[in-house]
Formats: structure tokens, sequence, C-alpha cells
């Protein structure tokens, strides 16, 4: 399985969108400061995930999210 998901600092200032096999094992990636893009900010905590058979669909979904519609979908819905 794979995984679109989305993780915030604990404060709320931050936020990141991203697509992993296994959802435990990267949020420990983030808070390990192992994943440049997040490095700076931490500790993190999944605010949102959505699962899906093929990765191509993960990926597919992560776009969505980073794109205008999604982003207005994501403050209305998490």
């Amino acid at each position: 399985m794979y995984y679109t998901y989305i993780i915030e600092t604990l404060d709320g200032k931050h936020r990141f969108i991203g697509h992993c096999k296994n959802l435990k094992s990267q949020l420990n990636q983030h808070n390990a400061r192992n994943v440049k893009a997040t490095r700076d900010n931490r500790p993190w905590r999944i605010v949102y995930s959505e699962k899906y058979k093929f990765k191509s669909e993960a990926i597919f979904r992560e776009k969505y999210f980073k794109s205008i519609n999604g982003q207005k979908w994501l403050k209305e819905n998490v």
C-alpha cells in the first residue's frame, strides 16, 4: 500500500505534503531530521493521510493537494 500524507508541526506553523510506502517509518524519518525539506522544523505529527493500492495514485493525490484547488480542499476539510 502507498500513502499520501500531510504532516504539521505541533505549533501548526509548518505543513508538509508527501507520499510514501510506510507511513509510520516516514514520520519517524521526518522527526529524526533525515528529510531535508523538514529538517529545520519539528516535531511533526500526521494530520491527514489516504491509502492507495498504487504509487501513481498516491503521487497524483499529492500533486492535487499541492495545487490551488487541493489547498482549498485541505483548508475546508483538514
